[in-house]
């Protein structure tokens, strides 16, 4: 799931309303394996909406993400399991209340209790709450635009680090938004994207967490950007090069507009066990 997001916050950039359709080739390759592996990977945009195909990251499981700006939700897609889950503003605001509930229900149990039986009662309290509700404390990340200029892929790009308590955690390339096919009319969807997984984050603050040092949000510095990274490079703790991402193409399209909901057949799954 954490490569998921971290592909998504990566072309999330790309959206945005334009007079037709843009098709985009992008290159993800993993190299946690022994022998990194590659996959082509299709992202489908039309006005706000847009369709990302999910790299397996050879484990197999194949989906896509759609994101429907036009009704402000985002719909995950298992083909192995035939079958989809919708997050929208409901479900955020009941994954919201969740996350007060469990919160208030730790606070009144911790009222009045005895410090040397604190630490227990925490540990049954957080035992009883849903995983999405469990707060963590996402660390904090800083961006630097540094005064390396080159060129990726035939795309003038300037280099961008981000840091996690000094250590470099992610390595962009990134090009203005005019040197991007259909990139001059990107920036209100892109907009309009990170505030839907702020919002989601703000819900559920580990969604899309997982992994080394409290895990990757890559929507952290999205705004500060100002262009379309082309290259990206995440690494690991020791410096070890996790995985990358590679613009290849970006083509004029007229898409379906059925490319932007669930293939017909195909169950919707409750998000979480129900709402």
């Amino acid at each position: 799931m954490k490569k998921l997001w971290i592909f998504l916050g990566l072309v999330a950039v790309i959206a945005g309303p334009a007079a037709a359709g843009v098709l985009y080739e992008i290159e993800v390759t993993d190299h946690g394996q022994s022998a990194p592996k590659s996959e082509s990977i299709q992202v489908a945009v039309e006005g706000g909406n847009l369709k990302i195909g999910i790299a397996s990251g050879g484990r197999g499981k194949q989906g896509e993400m759609i994101f429907r700006g036009d009704r402000h939700e985002m719909i995950v897609i298992d083909h192995d399991g035939k079958s989809y889950h919708v997050m929208d503003k409901e479900a955020l605001g009941q994954i919201a209340g969740q996350v007060k509930s469990a919160m208030s229900q730790m606070q009144g149990a911790l009222e009045n209790v005895p410090e040397e039986q604190r630490a227990m009662i925490e540990r049954m309290m957080k035992q009883r709450m849903p995983k999405e509700a469990a707060p963590i404390k996402r660390p904090r990340s800083e961006i630097r635009k540094t005064s390396e200029r080159d060129t990726k892929n035939g795309y003038p790009c300037v280099r961008y680090e981000v840091l996690r308590g000094g250590t470099k955690i992610r390595e962009l390339w990134v090009t203005d938004w005019d040197n991007i096919e259909g990139g001059a009319d990107v920036v209100d969807a892109f907009e309009d994207m990170a505030d839907f997984f702020r919002e989601m984050l703000d819900a559920i603050p580990d969604f899309g967490q997982g992994g080394r040092a409290g895990g990757n949000n890559v929507f952290e510095h999205m705004k500060e950007l100002g262009g379309f990274p082309v290259v990206t490079k995440d690494f690991n703790d020791d410096g070890s090069l996790e995985s990358e991402t590679v613009l290849r193409s970006a083509k004029r399209r007229t898409i379906d507009p059925d490319a932007f909901e669930p293939p017909s057949g195909y169950k919707r799954q409750e998000m979480f066990g129900g709402r």
